[in-house]
């Protein structure tokens, strides 16, 4: 079947969206995309609503603010899965930037309810907008953020004993995040490690990455040659498996999406823009990868960077057997221009690829790929 686009506010009767959605794929198949609504007359209204789907193109929505009693949101927010307790949670800074890490969690038995992780890990106050994983080899969920004051990258994590925070910059000796500069965050499950990512103000992609023996941290600009970051808030890494390799994408100075990967023999770089022939990004957007392993509809393992281009349009970076190629898909679509860089995952087992953005009316708009 190819690529097809879905206007989801309007399948779903949700309210209008502002800034970028969040996407994750839960049990049994279902579909969640997180957003913040908003009306012309007052802006964004703080509220996180959950556009969801069980089966099929059957989409609903709720308000999780107003649900689980939370505190109300300032900007984004970013949304897990925590397998390991077959749970749902959503991070994100309150209200007025208030610092505070919160989070919106679910699980079958107890629906949706609150929580102050900043409270409840005893953890210094967040600058920037927070982002949570799970390391499903030790059972932990994590989040972490750029903490106010000093450019230090902190860590809260739980692996079923209570919050704890952790000072990744000062544990590592790790030079200071850029100014405002969030952290994001992935796990290499075959080899059992966990990656933080985040920019200096010079533009470098550091990786603070946890082993056995503790966490370290490591300049990946400087290990690759690698152009400096543009100054985007956020860097995006994945694994693909098939391939025993690690990927991180991010816009570069010179305005192309660069990819800085990993093997046994340590860290790469490509121009992921030269090499597929691509149209130009965003200069500060923040594209983002996934793998598409092989399964029963996809016999052949690909990797997939989806992002808005200089166009305003979304675009695909596909590899395969060892080229990289383009796909216009909002072109081949016909899906309306992007306000926001968009969110993906992949459902293997059914051989889908899931795209979701903000258009330009304020709706949230998914692309998917059937075999």
């Amino acid at each position: 079947m190819g690529w097809s686009t879905t206007d989801l506010t309007t399948r779903a009767g949700a309210p209008l969206a502002v800034y970028q959605p969040t996407a994750w794929l839960f049990a049994q198949f279902t579909r969640h995309v997180v957003f913040q609504g908003f009306t012309f007359s007052g802006g964004d209204d703080g509220q996180l609503y959950e556009l969801y789907c069980s089966e099929g193109d059957d989409w609903h929505v709720k308000n999780l603010v107003s649900e689980a009693g939370g505190a109300e949101a300032a900007t984004t927010a970013n949304g897990y899965i925590w397998a390991h307790q077959g749970s749902q949670h959503v991070v994100y800074q309150g209200r007025q930037f208030d610092g505070h890490v919160h989070e919106l969690w679910y699980t079958e038995d107890d629906g949706w309810n609150a929580n102050d992780l900043t409270n409840a890990g005893h953890a210094p106050l967040t600058l920037s907008q927070p982002y949570g994983y799970e390391t499903y080899y030790d059972g932990t969920q994590r989040v972490v953020y750029h903490a106010r004051g000093g450019g230090h990258i902190h860590e809260l994590s739980n692996s079923g004993n209570g919050w704890h925070d952790l000072d990744l910059t000062g544990a590592t000796g790790a030079p200071a995040c850029a100014p405002g500069v969030a952290a994001t965050g992935y796990s290499f499950e075959d080899q059992r490690t966990a990656h933080v990512l985040t920019r200096t103000e010079a533009g470098h992609v550091i990786e603070f990455w946890a082993d056995a023996s503790g966490w370290h941290w490591g300049d990946l600009t400087a290990a690759t040659g690698a152009p400096a970051a543009s100054d985007s808030d956020l860097f995006h890494g994945y694994v693909f498996r098939g391939d025993g390799t690690q990927h991180v994408d991010y816009v570069g100075v010179d305005g192309h999406i660069h990819e800085l990967w990993w093997r046994t023999d340590g860290w790469h770089h490509n121009d992921l823009t030269v090499a597929a022939d691509a149209p130009a990004p965003t200069r500060t957007g923040t594209p983002v990868g996934y793998a598409f392993e092989a399964g029963l509809f996809q016999p052949v393992a690909t990797q997939h960077v989806v992002y808005t281009g200089a166009d305003g349009f979304v675009h695909e970076l596909w590899w395969s057997t060892g080229a990289w190629h383009h796909n216009d898909i909002a072109a081949r679509v016909g899906a309306p221009p992007a306000w926001s860089e968009p969110a993906a995952f992949v459902e293997v087992d059914l051989g889908t690829q899931n795209v979701f953005y903000l258009s330009d009316a304020h709706h949230i708009v998914e692309l998917q790929w059937r075999p």
